[in-house]
């Protein structure tokens, strides 16, 4: 069967059945099945923290600009913008053809409504950051300023004026984000928290919300209003929730899915051999993280077991034995490939193994810990075949260079990540950032991230960021981004490990899809037979 549901609601409004693979249509149009991964938090933008949900956001919201197949920047609700020369102020003009799927306008006040919605305490708003440049945000998120004064106006119903605290020359790119969307103000003030459910939600994107089963799969239907409508070649997408990659992969053989979210490490090999015109490999813009919660002993205020854990890991061998998909060592937080930018790295990464770990060793005994106190923590990492393998040799590692015992912990990924947020997780946890706002990386580590970051504390990298806030071109923001990574890398308040690759099986019948560094696939540039 198609799905895991037994029906789908689809564009012409109607419940059909899910027939045999590849045979579900509606008005002449097919329905596609993607992996989606982990079930998502929340399908509130405001209040969402994961990459994962964001697959949905894009499908469901248009913001002023968007994303091509390709993953760069393109026009959305915005026809075009200008800024000013000292760069704090961007006036964006709105196409005239911006509907809801109810068939409304989209107006600048909308964009008004929904910023300020995100930025009112009470929304409690999960990536605060995303929205920091804008004039005010902070002050009213976090002194509880009037949300009326945050740095956005609507001249009239196609003007919008952004005023911002600081330049942001990469500002475009965080406007495609699902944060900065705009929201349909009559159905939230009716519906209230419960906005984001089929039926109530109204949504600006190429598909409207039709079907939401927690830890089942998401339904979601074409928007016959949507701007680009025309060109949208399939009457729906099911995007299918999986923690079990072996069990996607099977869905993939037996024809039930267009496209997977992963293919199983264990895997790998085989599907080069047997399934290589589906196999797709691509570089991902990401950090694999191993975050210590820095709130508490033995990781608040000791760097050095930090660098030295970090040390003690053989990334070459992780990529080239482990995980074997095309994956990177990483070294620094942040990605390679975002804006232009190329970060630094630590001066013990390419050092001999013999030095590497002679360093790792002295660090270690420095932070108090060795063969007479002995070091014991617990590794917690979302269900996930690629990430037990990591974990396991990450511990393995450990154990022969340091001594540490590694008890390995489990929990699907919402746990994961709401036990990240509150810092109750014991030792360490395993996050993946993948996400194509350079700053963003960095931004998990100032004293203000409380909610996301593992809890550093380091005036210098405040200052440090503040410094990247005021750059005005991209090549001074590169500069003191770069100057700041190095406050960063020396601490080591978060240990990367790789940069993930995309790793999917795609169906050859399956056209459009376009590999690229954001690993995101809007089904508004897919087709099939």
């Amino acid at each position: 069967m198609r799905g895991l549901s037994r029906r789908s609601v689809l564009a012409a409004g109607a419940a059909l059945p899910l027939l045999s693979p590849r045979s579900v249509f509606a008005q002449g149009k097919p329905v596609l099945d993607i992996g989606l991964g982990p079930d998502v938090d929340t399908l509130d933008p405001h209040k969402s923290t994961t990459i994962v949900a964001g697959q949905l956001f894009i499908e469901l919201w248009e913001g002023l600009t968007s994303f091509a197949a390709d993953g760069t920047i393109v026009p959305g609700v915005a026809e075009r913008w200008e800024t000013s020369t000292d760069g704090l102020t961007w006036t964006f003009h709105l196409r005239g053809d911006a509907k809801w799927s109810d068939g409304t306008p989209v107006t600048a006040d909308d964009f008004v409504f929904a910023w300020r919605r995100a930025v009112t305490p009470s929304t409690l708003l999960g990536l605060p950051e995303w929205i920091a440049p804008i004039k005010n945000a902070l002050p009213i998120l976090q002194q509880g300023k009037d949300p009326a004064t945050l740095g956005v106006t609507a001249l009239d119903d196609r003007t919008l004026v952004v005023t911002l605290e600081h330049p942001k020359p990469d500002l475009t790119v965080y406007t495609a984000y699902w944060i900065l969307s705009p929201l349909h103000r009559a159905s939230m003030i009716k519906h209230g928290g419960s906005f984001a459910q089929p039926g109530k939600l109204v949504s600006n994107g190429p598909f409207m919300l039709s079907v939401a089963v927690p830890q089942s799969h998401y339904a979601l239907t074409a928007n016959p209003h949507f701007h680009a409508a025309a060109s949208v070649a399939v009457a729906g997408v099911n995007y299918h929730v999986t923690e079990d990659l072996q069990t996607e992969l099977k869905r993939f053989r037996a024809g039930e899915l267009d496209a997977t979210k992963e293919v199983p490490p264990t895997q790998l090999d085989w599907a080069r051999t047997n399934l290589a015109d589906s196999l797709r490999l691509a570089y991902r813009a990401s950090t694999f993280f191993l975050v210590p919660n820095l709130t508490k002993a033995p990781w608040k205020d000791n760097p050095d077991l930090c660098v030295a854990l970090s040390m003690a890991i053989d990334r070459k061998v992780i990529v080239e034995k482990i995980t074997k998909g095309g994956e990177l060592p990483a070294f620094s937080m942040t990605p390679e490939g975002l804006v232009g930018y190329t970060p630094p790295k630590p001066d013990w990464a390419d050092l001999p193994a013999a030095d590497r770990i002679a360093r790792a060793r002295a660090l270690f005994a420095k932070a108090g810990y060795g063969p007479d106190n002995p070091l014991s923590l617990e590794l917690l990492y979302n269900t996930n075949e690629l990430n037990r393998q990591v974990a396991v040799a990450v511990a393995a590692m450990w154990q022969q260079t340091l001594g540490v015992k590694t008890s390995l912990s489990n929990q699907e990924f919402k746990i994961v990540v709401s036990r990240m947020k509150e810092h109750t997780f014991q030792d360490i946890v395993r996050i993946t950032w993948a996400v194509g706002l350079v700053t963003e990386y960095l931004n998990l580590l100032r004293s203000r991230a409380n909610t996301v970051g593992p809890g550093y504390i380091n005036p210098a990298l405040d200052r440090a960021m503040e410094a990247v806030d005021q750059s005005v071109t991209l090549e001074e923001f590169h500069a003191k981004l770069a100057a700041a990574e190095k406050i960063a890398i020396q601490d080591m308040p978060m240990i990367p490990v790789m940069r993930q690759s995309s790793r999917r099986l795609v169906s050859p019948p399956l056209k459009g899809w376009v590999d690229n560094p954001l690993d995101l696939h809007s089904a508004r540039y897919l087709s099939r037979p």
